[in-house]
């Protein structure tokens, strides 16, 4: 299973057809974290982006952000944060796909590379 970034979702709703192929190709529902749906909404310019991106974020499978995840972010910002600027959003990000046990797929790896053990593929996928 793969865990999408916010970074993909916002290339696909900016109409990048390889993003678009690559979601309708997933024979899993596409999923992302809560955290990545906040983002989504914060990028919204007025009421019509708002529903749009409502009714697309209606297809997805939103990953809630528990207890155990935000605990996981907290090691992973104590453990990154000062040594590489490891960013709260990313950290939940992140910790969503460990707890998950899931692929995060982004195009922005430098924000995720320093974490150990993570499964993480950079977009595009090759």
């Amino acid at each position: 299973m793969i865990l999408l970034d916010t970074t993909i979702i916002v290339d696909f709703l900016r109409g990048d057809s390889k993003v678009g192929a690559f979601l309708n190709n997933l024979q899993d529902t596409p999923t992302i974290s809560l955290i990545t749906e906040a983002e989504i909404y914060q990028g919204a310019k007025n009421t019509a982006d708002l529903k749009k991106w409502e009714n697309f974020i209606s297809k997805l499978k939103v990953l809630p952000v528990t207890l155990e995840i935000s605990l996981l972010a907290i090691n992973l910002l104590k453990r990154y944060y000062l040594s590489h600027g490891l960013h709260i959003l990313d950290a939940l990000i992140a910790a969503t796909a460990f707890v998950h046990h899931h692929t995060l797929v982004t195009s922005n790896t430098k924000h995720f590379q320093m974490i150990k053990d993570l499964d993480l593929k950079p977009w595009p996928l090759h």
